[in-house]
This record gives structure tokens, sequence and C-alpha cells, in this order.
């Protein structure tokens, strides 16, 4: 086997066998609308999309209906959900910029308390020998892609086995002609990650002293391409032989559709082989997506109605850019079918984690466990939930900051700090409020009769921002090197050296 485990003394075997300490299981999709997943879904003149084994998920276990990914768009949130800190306080903020050395996540927070950790997917948070390469970051194993613009491609000629580079020969000069029909000479990296990920399992089957803690986390239904990192369609395999392959007058939606569908079958294969090497009943199941809706590679959000009942998509600070759908099983512990509105955040994952898995929270830490909601207590009001992001679509100039309070809610876009004069922290004189509870979508900015709600969230945005580096890597001397993935086109890029 590719997995060895490493062996524990005798008497941090006591320890590691104590009752109570799941193995973790988080599996994540990328850029999957909230409503695109079956409890959330609202429904297309298109219909639904077929997510059955997510379905199923949700009814074994507690899903979410105001749970949040770290930010709008995909590193910064990657990186608040493994750091337990929000976007004004992490080290990587936009699409780009990688881990320091400084930065302690979730996966060294367990390996410390003797899980045994994996992570097999995409990462976008370093490449290997760098600050943010997976194996200094807790991960004692990793197989996958680090470079989030080469996780644009479904079908890549080389992943990392921890340190190694692994020619993928099939994929080598890897085109839509030379992988056939179906693309089915060719290997697409969600169905080498599942397998990757059984065999991890797997080793796991004849009982261990230590629990895993393993981080599953797909491409799709990012937009991508076929042996180029290119964002067109969503290039998976098998379309015709699935649910969707007679619906011809689609078009390229066609392949969203399957991807969504195809990061499901992939996520009931996982289950399935959870159960099958009897691990189920110890193992905390966690699935979310990494932000909003994609908007991207010839795919309208819209199409599906992927946002759901919120506004905006991927790069927004609106619901629609970073509310997530988010579901939790744990048999035994979480009653089935149960629907929870508890306000959960990314950067909680850590607090939950350690709770769970006797680990320590590192300094710095912004997130709170949602432990005690899972096994069915009633937990406090969280105090907000804080966003920021340095490209956001409802401003094609600057940056912006968003802050819940209960069930209000603020939006402030503007100007980057410190790009004009008078342009700081918040970004806008007075922010877009809505109030959740009765406005959803947000179409009605009530601030004018809120002002003692302004106030706190405008502190609130004063307060957790941490100067860092804004759409790019900051670079000595303070200038910033713009990374256009962490805008939504090229107009979009453009606009922003206008502004």
């Amino acid at each position: 086997s590719l997995f060895v485990l490493a062996a524990s003394s005798p008497a941090f075997a006591g320890e590691l066998a104590a009752p109570g300490r799941p193995n973790i299981l988080f599996l994540l999709a990328d850029d999957m609308g909230y409503g695109d997943v079956g409890y959330l879904q609202t429904g297309s003149a298109h219909g639904r999309l077929l997510t059955p084994n997510l379905d199923k998920l949700a009814k074994e276990g507690m899903r979410f209906t105001d749970a949040y990914a770290g930010a709008p768009v995909c590193a910064p949130s990657r990186c608040t959900l493994m750091t337990g800190r929000h976007s004004g306080h992490a080290t990587v903020r936009s699409n780009g910029p990688i881990l320091n050395a400084t930065d302690v996540t979730v996966a060294n927070v367990l390996s410390d308390a003797g899980y045994s950790t994996a992570l097999i997917g995409k990462w976008g948070l370093g490449d290997v020998n760098t600050t943010g390469d997976p194996g200094q970051m807790g991960f004692d194993y990793f197989f996958g892609q680090t470079d989030q613009a080469n996780c644009h491609n479904y079908y890549p000629s080389f992943m990392y086995r921890n340190k190694e580079n692994v020619t993928i020969p099939e994929n080598i000069g890897a085109t839509n002609a030379s992988c056939g029909p179906d693309r089915e000479k060719c290997k697409w990296s969600g169905d080498m990650w599942t397998k990757e990920a059984i065999e991890y399992l797997g080793s796991f089957a004849e009982g261990s002293e230590e629990p895993f803690f393993l981080y599953l986390s797909y491409t799709a239904p990012h937009a991508g391409n076929v042996g180029t990192n290119d964002e067109h369609g969503a290039p998976v395999p098998r379309i015709s032989k699935g649910p969707y392959a007679k619906e011809f007058s689609w078009g390229i939606e066609k392949e969203y559709a399957s991807a969504v569908t195809e990061i499901d079958t992939q996520i009931g294969i996982v289950l399935a082989a959870l159960e099958s090497f009897n691990l189920e009943k110890d193992t905390l199941v966690l699935f979310a997506s990494d932000n909003g809706a994609s908007n991207e590679g010839g795919h309208s959000y819209a199409f599906f109605n992927s946002s759901g009942p919120l506004r905006g998509y991927k790069r927004s600070l609106h619901e629609g850019g970073h509310r997530t759908a988010f579901i939790a099983r744990w048999p035994g512990i979480i009653d089935p079918g149960t629907l929870s509105s508890h306000q959960v955040t990314f950067y909680d994952f850590l607090a939950t984690a350690a709770e769970l898995g006797g680990g320590k929270i590192p300094e710095g830490n912004d997130g709170t466990s949602f432990a005690p909601t899972l096994r069915g207590e009633t937990q406090e009001l969280r105090p907000f939930v804080y966003h920021e992001y340095c490209a956001p679509n409802e401003n094609k100039l600057g940056w912006g900051q968003a802050v819940r309070i209960g069930n209000l809610t603020a939006v402030c876009v503007g100007p980057q700090p410190g790009s004009e004069p008078g342009a700081g922290v918040p970004a806008c004189q007075t922010p877009l409020v809505y109030d959740l509870a009765v406005d959803l979508h947000q179409d009605y900015d009530i601030a004018e009769q809120h002002p003692q709600f302004v106030q706190q969230a405008m502190k609130i945005m004063t307060e957790e921002h941490v100067p860092g580096e804004y759409c790019g890597k900051a670079l000595l001397g303070g200038n910033v090197e713009l990374d256009i993935r962490n805008f939504e086109d090229a107009e979009d890029y453009a606009a922003y050296f206008r502004g």
C-alpha cells in the first residue's frame, strides 16, 4: 500500500483509542452554487440538477441553510478553511499568494493530536517545496494538484504524490480528439482522486490506533478544459452515458450539469467505500463548496438557478458569493434529517476539529466550534460573520467587506485602501443593509432605518481588517502584482487599472 500508518508508543496508544474522537472526512466541491445541491434547489426552467448521493447524505445527517464559505473565490476560502482565520486576518486573501511558514492549519492541529492526515485533490495554497507545501502544512500524505491554474486542466499530464512529480501517460498532449468519445481514453482527475481516497480509507479497514483526517477536494464543477489551463465548460467524462445526454439544446450547460452530478457520483462511491470498510459510524463527514456559483467558462449561473434564492454569485459579497450548501453526518451523534439555521463558517472548522480531535487551537483563531450544534445542543448566535475580497463583482474598481449580525447584513464596496485620497477601511461611507429574515435576495437597502446597526457593522469592518495583499502577490516596496485569476474576465481586470 502507498499508505504507511505511523506507529504509536504503547502509552500513547491508549490515549488514541479513547472513545469519541471521530475520523473526519471533508468533501469539497469547487464553484458549486448554493442552489445546486438538492436540499437547497429552487429548480429552474431547465429542471433540477441530480444530486442523489448528497440528498441521501442530507437525510442521514444535518443540513445547514446559513453556512458560509471563507470567501467568494477559491484560494482565500480554502485558506480560511485550513487556518481558522477569516479573510480580514488570513495570509491568503485572493488567488495567487500562498500560505507562509507561520500559518498553522487544521492538518497541523490534528496531526499533533495523533491523527493520520491526508489531502487528496486540489490544494491551491502553495506548490511543493514552498512555505505552502501540503507536507509543511500538516498533511502526512498528499496526492493531487497544488497550482490553482493547473487545476483547470481536468486531464493533467502530472500530479504530485507528496513531493514526487508523477506522470500520467494517458494525459500527455491531451485534447478532446485524443481523449476520444466521452474522453474515456484519458484520465479525469476526479476519477483518480476517488480511487486514491478509497485506497487511503482502505488502509484503516482493519482497525487503527490513529483516527484519520481526509480532506478530499475535487475541482468540478469549476470551469476547466482538456489538456490546458483554459476555462471552457466543465469537461467531465461519460456525458453521453449520463442523465443529461439528450439535452442537446443546453450547449455547454450540459457539461456543467454533468459535472455537478458527476461530483455527486464520486462522493457516493467514496461514502460507499467508507461503509464497506466499517468506518461509517466512527466518521464525521462534512460536505461544502468553496464559494458561490460559477459564472465562467461559457456557463451562466442563471441557467440552473445555481444561486437559488440568493443574490450574486462567485466573487460577490452579497450572499450568493459566499453562502454554501453544508452537510454533516456522524451516525449516532447527529440526528438524521436535521435542518439547522445555525450560522457556521469555514473558519469554524479548525476549532470544531480541534474540539472533537483533542487538538490545540492556535493563537489568532477567529472561529467557534460548531460541535455542540452537531450534537444537537443549542448554540448562542455568533457575534458576526465577516468576509472581505479584493475584486468584488459589485464594484469593478476596488475591494469590499460584508458583515452579518443576526439577520441583518451589511455590504460595503469601494476603492482599494490607499489607492486614492480618502480610500480606506471600511471601503464605503454607508453600507448597503438588508434584513435576510424578510429579504433573502437582498433587494431592499434599509441602511437609513438601522443607524445603530450601520455603526456596529462599520466598527467590525474597521477592527477585523488587518492590512494584507490585494488581488495578487504583495511585492517588496508595497507594489502589488495583480493576478488575473481574481477577476471575472479581461474587462473586469482592465477596469481595475482604469480605476
